[in-house]
Order: structure tokens, then sequence, then C-alpha cells
């Protein structure tokens, strides 16, 4: 039964306005595989969904890895040094996003190596060069995580130097807004990367053949995505907000089945989430029921 809560009063637009915390994120331990060889950009370019023959050394850019049914596999970041890319994605991909690299180098001038233990992660917002007593053999790559200009820093696990950080639990809100989903929360393999958004900054519509590409193409010319990863908000009261589990159906207000709710963070009285809606439903504007409160779709991701 839903208690009906009234409606956040947000408009989308707002959702712009919800910042980065003080300090770096660091989101713990993370994938990482170096790529290697002289034939490395063309190989991981028909791997990846992004055009990696644009990226520049000192840049890094997000990107899929899909199967050739276009369900995702990985997703994360590449990175690119004047000899190598660094291929960064979650830590339960880390058997499986090498494996299925190795087993697409045939006759290719690539190797893969995973350093996944040699370095962790610090993301600056609004940098664009590392902090002055940051160790001068990080990685540093230039990167719109949060969607918005910033600073991946690759610190080698040797070194004592640690950034100021806040608690990863600060960092939903902006996640959030941002509509960037987690893999095995928010996404997983079976999703197709349209579904959540990935086509605003994380796939080419310029590039070659990339395994998985005619399902994309197809989609984007003369199909459609059946669901969409939609940014939602409410207002709940703290009792709601204190016995929220995830993730919760959710259904229309006539009580059909229409998704599911994934991600969840509380901002005072208010609340913002990712749920997995039904196309029909997944309209701005519309409202959705789920873990006994009443939701409007923001934005999709």
């Amino acid at each position: 039964m839903f208690v009906g809560h009234a409606p956040i009063l947000m408009n989308p637009d707002l959702l712009q306005k919800i910042k980065a915390p003080a300090g770096a994120w660091r989101p713990g331990p993370r994938t990482l595989l170096k790529l290697t060889g002289e034939d490395r950009i063309r190989f991981l370019n028909g791997q990846a969904t992004q055009d990696l023959k644009k990226l520049s050394p000192g840049q890094a850019v997000r990107a899929a890895i899909i199967t050739a049914k276009g369900r995702l596999e990985a997703e994360g970041r590449i990175g690119a040094t004047a000899d190598a890319l660094w291929i960064e994605t979650d830590a339960p991909l880390r058997e499986s996003l090498r494996t299925r690299l190795e087993k697409f180098i045939v006759a290719d001038d690539a190797i893969v190596e995973d350093v996944s233990d040699s370095y962790r992660l610090a993301h600056f917002p609004a940098l664009s060069t590392p902090p002055s007593d940051a160790p001068k053999d990080c990685l540093s790559f230039s990167s719109a995580r949060f969607r918005e200009p910033g600073l991946d820093l690759w610190i080698p696990s040797s070194s004592p130097w640690t950034p100021p950080t806040s608690p990863l639990a600060d960092w939903e809100p902006l996640r959030i807004a941002r509509g960037l989903p987690l893999w095995g929360v928010d996404v997983g393999p079976d999703t197709l990367p349209p579904e959540a958004g990935f086509e605003s900054d994380a796939i080419s519509s310029t590039k070659g053949c990339y395994i998985g590409q005619e399902v994309i193409s197809r989609l984007r010319s003369v199909g459609h995505v059946n669901r969409h990863l939609c940014i939602v908000g409410s207002r709940l009261s703290p009792s709601t907000c204190s016995g929220f589990s995830l993730p919760a159906p959710c259904a229309s207000a006539d009580g059909k089945a229409i998704g599911t709710l994934t991600s969840f963070t509380s901002i005072n009285d208010q609340a913002l989430a990712l749920a997995m809606v039904q196309r029909a439903h997944a309209d701005p504007g519309n409202s959705v029921l789920a873990g006994g409160a009443t939701w409007t779709i923001l934005r999709h991701a």
C-alpha cells in the first residue's frame, strides 16, 4: 500500500545546482588495465563504444564494452598516455574484462596488463592539474567523471600521500543528480547502454565498427529502447527515509508494475533516486509509486 506523500516540488534544472562536496572522491578499489603495443588504439577501438582515435594523452573519456547483442559487459573510463591506454572499471569486473579483451587479441600487437593493485584512484572536481603536493609519478587525466570538468589522479599504491576526501555517501546526491549508474545496482549485464543514458557521453555516433555497434545503430535509427533510467524526486517523511530499502518495485497510479527504483539519497526532507522505468511511463513529469512514496520523474539519465 502506498502512503502517497506529495511529490517533490523540484524543477529539473535545479539538479544542476547540486554540487560536489569538498575534497576528493575516492571510490576504493577499482579495476585498472594497462594496454600497450603498436595496435592498442586500433584494437581497443574495435572493442569500446568511444572513438579512441580522438583521445589525446592526458585525457580520459567514459566508455562501455558491450556484447554482440548490445548488452553491457563493463562501463568505466579509458585514459591515454603517450605509450599506453588505461582501462578503468568496477572491481568485480577485473577478471572478466581482462578475459574479454584478451579473447579478441589474435594477431594484434597489444598486451593487457592488470595494474589494479599498483594504483588507487582519486578524482578532483574542477581541477585541471594535480595538487602541488601530489607525487610526481601519479597518472593524471582530465576527466568529466561527474559530467563536469575534473581530474582523475591515479596514485601509486606505494605512496603514503593521501589527499583530503569526502565520504562516499556525500557524493551520492551528485552522482544521482547527474544520472550516473552504478554497476550491479542501477545497470548490469542485462542493460542496453541507451537505456541508461550512455549515448550522451559514452557512445560515439561517428566512429567505425565495434562489437555491438549494429544493435546500437539500429536502436538509434529505426528503433527505441523499452525502458529508461530516470532521475526521480520525492518529498519523504523522516520515518519513510529511515525505513527505505532497495531495490524497490515501481508502480503506476493504478498499481501496474512498471520498473524498479535502484539508488536512493536523501537531502533534508527531499529525496533523489534512480529508477529503471518502462518507456510508456518514463516521460518527465510523470509520477511513479515506490517504497511507500510518490516520485516525480525529473528527467532521463
